[in-house]
């Protein structure tokens, strides 16, 4: 099965509604972010506390997700009902293709397609740096 990773940058508050939209989508294990970044808004002013303060870039938050490429339509469909508010800012999203499907760290992957290694590793071995019983 192909994968692809689909990676987003949007406001904060549009966050936690894309979050729950992907999810009944099918998707899981989203990675999140906080990240800054300057593009055509070049910066913003407030005053917080009396005091003027002036910046040249804006917080966002950057979810990462990869899932099968039979998804990835979908997905874009998704965010862009979600993450859009039509202003300025709203925030960028691309799709990168997946060499070979992830590996689960815990269980070093459960195909042995998926991670060629699995077999070079003992998974009953203990690498916490304990000491057996």
């Amino acid at each position: 099965m192909a994968y692809q990773q689909l990676t987003v940058v949007l406001r904060m508050y549009r966050l936690d509604p894309l979050c729950d939209a992907l999810v009944e989508l099918g998707v899981s294990g989203i990675t999140l972010s906080d990240v800054e970044g300057v593009g055509r808004q070049q910066g913003f002013s407030t005053l917080p506390s009396g005091v003027w303060y002036q910046s040249k870039s804006h917080p966002k938050v950057r979810l990462d997700v990869v899932m099968p490429q039979t998804l990835v339509p979908q997905a874009i469909a998704v965010v862009l009902t979600h993450a859009r508010t039509g202003i300025e800012g709203d925030g960028k999203l691309w799709i990168s293709p997946m060499v070979r499907a992830p590996i689960v760290v815990r269980t070093i992957g459960s195909d042995a397609e998926a991670c060629p290694i699995a077999g070079a590793i003992d998974p009953s071995r203990d690498f916490s740096g304990r000491r057996g019983s």
